[in-house]
Formats: C-alpha cells, sequence, structure tokens
C-alpha cells in the first residue's frame, strides 16, 4: 500500500514539474519574441493551454515567470562554463572560450534591456548567483594561469574579480544600457579588453 502510494505521489510530482516546465517554455517563447512588456498572463495562459489560475499556481506573478526565464539562462551559462573549463586544454584557453558570447545561449536584447527596467531585483538576484557562484570558480581559474605563466602574474586575482563585477553591475543598469544599441558588440569588447590586459605577453589571445 505504502509503496503504491509512493508511486502515486512521484507521477504527480512529475505532472506538476511537466507542468510548470511547460509554461515556462510557452513564456520564454513569447518573451523573447515579443518582449516582456507586450506579453500577459492571459497570453501565457492561451499559449501553454493552461488557466490563468494554474499559472498563477506555479508562478506567482508576471515577475516570477520572467525571473524563472533569466535564472534558466544564468544557469545555462554556468553549466556551459564548468563544461569549457573542464574540455579546454589550458587556463588561457578555458577563459577566450568562457568569455566568448558567441557561443552562449542566444537571448533578444529586448528581453535583456526591458527585464533590466522593469525588474531590477530579480537582475539583483542574478547578479547575487554570479557573485556567490561563478566568480569564485573564475577567480581560480586566473590563479591557475598565473601559476602556470599564461596569465599576468602582476595582477590581483581579488581585483581582477571586482572589476569584472563592477563592469556587470554597471552595464545592468538600463540608463547605461540605453548608450548601446548593439549588445553583442559590447561583449565582444569587453572580452577583447579584459584577455588581452591579462594575458602574459607571449600568450595574447588570438582575435
Amino acid at each position: 500500500m505504502r509503496a503504491a502510494c509512493r508511486r502515486i505521489g512521484r507521477r504527480g510530482l512529475g505532472v506538476r514539474r511537466n507542468k510548470r516546465e511547460q509554461i515556462l517554455a510557452k513564456a520564454t517563447e513569447l518573451f523573447f519574441a515579443r518582449g516582456v512588456a507586450d506579453v500577459s498572463m492571459d497570453d501565457i495562459a492561451a499559449a501553454v493551454p493552461a488557466a490563468k489560475m494554474t499559472i498563477y499556481k506555479y508562478f506567482q506573478g508576471k515577475d516570477r515567470l520572467v525571473g524563472a526565464v533569466m535564472e534558466r539562462y544564468v544557469r545555462e551559462q554556468h553549466d556551459i562554463m564548468n563544461r569549457k573549463i573542464a574540455e579546454s586544454p589550458d587556463t588561457l584557453s578555458a577563459l577566450v572560450s568562457i568569455l566568448d558570447y558567441r557561443n552562449m545561449p542566444v537571448v533578444p536584447e529586448r528581453f535583456i534591456r526591458e527585464s533590466l527596467e522593469l525588474y531590477p531585483q530579480i537582475v539583483a538576484d542574478l547578479l547575487r548567483y554570479y557573485r556567490e557562484h561563478m566568480h569564485g570558480q573564475l577567480r581560480d581559474l586566473i590563479m591557475r594561469g598565473q601559476a602556470e605563466g599564461v596569465i599576468r602574474k602582476e595582477l590581483s586575482p581579488h581585483i581582477l574579480m571586482v572589476y569584472m563585477q563592477g563592469v556587470t553591475e554597471f552595464f545592468a543598469r538600463p540608463d547605461v544600457l540605453a548608450e548601446f544599441r548593439d549588445l553583442r558588440l559590447l561583449g565582444e569588447q569587453f572580452r577583447t579588453m579584459f584577455l588581452f590586459g591579462i594575458a602574459a605577453p607571449k600568450e595574447q589571445p588570438a582575435e
């Protein structure tokens, strides 16, 4: 009897997870296609399809849905970073690969800009995730590169991480981001300046 109850419970949990994933997938599709501001909870409910109350059961409001979409993107970035660290032949190659925005999941600029403007608290939470879960790994990678002689030894890994965090938080401000039309180009410029700034002279990364 208990075993049967456990099986039923697991099936129920699986159904709930599937429904949540369906809602999240459709919300992502709509947000990416039309932007955050132009999509309502009614639109998402119609696209799933599901009752609007069902959407609210899993995500208590539109802000929670936007947050879930952004959190998924950040966690995908983290997974990609871990894979690149494991697969790269050396430290500098790992850093070059990690900072190559062309290989990251594609997120429309409109979604990024509207999310930053409309949901600053969500963005603050994601920046905290970067700080707590990813910056330590990057700092360790830089220290390893210094030991290998491929990253300039006179640079402080701690100060480099403070610099990266400051740049990230600066460009997370909607008023700053509004000055730039092409976010991909912005990312490439930052990547080039950072890598050429930290690489030892004989180890300058390829363009």
